[in-house]
């Protein structure tokens, strides 16, 4: 494995809005994005113009062998996400990757043993964990502030809309997009209660014209908790809902899954509502900093390659589970 002291990142990926935050994230923890990477050069000459990265390249191995180059940070289509992280494998560069990291579970943990042989840590940039509410959240519940979790609940809904790219000829696959979002609320789900998924069920989605309706679905935890979530993209956007419900309190977050803020946080006790302050951090450069500092300082709050596909087997139980006709109840 190739040292990685060095603080150079090749880029692998410029479409969406998110990787420019990525980038600025990756100056700011004092490293320096030295490639762009894309299978179309044009892509690559214009995103490297735009965010002041030196070199371009259509080939990622080319790049991960510059050895000022010690990490990839991957945001490609998913399709490509694979083709990147193997080459990344191969050169011994960690890899910090959009998820999920494939769209199955049986490739995912193909690429988390290959990342694993290699001696390279596979993490991904999972937003929801970062955030300042949610790792309070968790932290809160570990402390017992809420006494034994008995129920987690996700509810989020909004009007279907792609996700900002800076290449609006890149069509989003509306059918699934419902199947993501669940498995960012499973990833979610696993970090703040430190339970893993042990039965689900669920019913069927209500997909409309555009393929991209609306789920619900509840998971029992190996711990006990019921984990029960409800995504929409047929509904008015409305905030978003994280609770987390114990035998003597409750916490609950409001509008941290829609992108647009840190949301707020409120712990309910005693039949009291009390606002809990939030040190609000970019979690970006939070997501870069731990990923950083992994091979050294593991972060138990960074979800990995294995995390990835346990959320995705999952959601595909949970895509089976829908599948199968519920039980209708006669009213008569």
């Amino acid at each position: 494995m190739h040292s990685t002291g060095e603080a150079g990142w090749s880029v692998m990926g410029t479409g969406t809005i998110a990787t420019e935050h990525m980038v600025a994230a990756i100056r700011a923890a004092g490293h320096r994005p030295l490639w762009a990477v894309s299978r179309n050069r044009q892509y690559a000459a214009h995103f490297s113009q735009d965010m002041e990265i030196p070199g371009i390249s259509v080939d990622a191995r080319r790049t991960l062998q510059d050895p000022r180059v010690g990490f990839a940070y991957v945001s490609a289509a998913r399709d490509r996400r694979r083709h990147y992280i193997q080459a990344a494998a191969a050169e011994g560069r960690h890899v910090l990757c959009d998820g999920p990291i494939a769209a199955s579970s049986r490739i995912a943990a193909t690429l988390a043993e290959t990342c694993r042989n290699a001696g390279i840590v596979l993490a991904l940039n999972q937003p929801f964990r970062a955030l300042s509410p949610h790792q309070t959240m968790r932290r809160l519940l570990q402390e017992g502030e809420i006494g034994t979790l008995q129920s987690l609940l996700i509810a989020r809904g909004a009007p279907f809309q792609p996700p900002p790219n800076r290449h609006p000829d890149e069509e989003t696959d509306h059918g699934d997009a419902l199947f993501e979002m669940s498995v960012d609320s499973i990833d979610l789900a696993r970090f703040l209660t430190g339970q893993e998924p042990a039965a689900v069920s669920a019913l069927p989605a209500v997909p409309p014209g555009n393929g991209a309706g609306q789920q619900a679905y509840a998971i029992e935890m190996s711990g006990g908790a019921i984990f029960q979530s409800y995504e929409s993209f047929t509904t008015a956007e409305f905030d978003s809902i994280v609770m987390l419900a114990g035998d003597r309190g409750t916490l609950l977050a409001h509008g941290t899954l829609s992108g647009k803020g840190s949301g707020a946080l409120v712990r309910r006790l005693n039949g009291r509502n009390e606002l809990i302050p939030i040190r609000d951090r970019d979690q970006h450069v939070t997501t870069v900093e731990a990923f950083i500092a992994l091979p050294q300082k593991p972060a138990g709050w960074m979800s990995v390659g294995e995390d990835n596909v346990m959320a995705l087997r999952t959601a595909e139980a949970v895509r089976a589970a829908q599948q199968k006709r519920p039980a209708s109840i006669r009213t008569r």
